[in-house]
């Protein structure tokens, strides 16, 4: 189990693309946002998960160049 890589997106050093992946469906889906309530949350959402995306790739990158040097 150890060292084994996932073939999925997630938090297992794959942050930087995690959050490329949400950020281009919103690029998408963004001009549609005020169609209907529901679009407005599923974007929000969205927005969510790459904003975390963006802070696990923040501190994955700090720990790679405090611990991997």
């Amino acid at each position: 189990m150890y060292g084994r890589k996932l073939p999925t997106f997630g938090y297992a050093g794959r942050n930087d693309e995690y959050g490329q992946y949400w950020r281009k469906l919103i690029k998408a889906k963004w001009p549609k946002r005020n169609q209907s309530r529901w679009n407005k949350k599923v974007i929000l959402s969205w927005v969510k998960l790459a904003r975390k995306a963006d802070i696990h790739a923040r501190n994955e990158r700090r720990y790679k160049n405090v611990y991997q040097q």
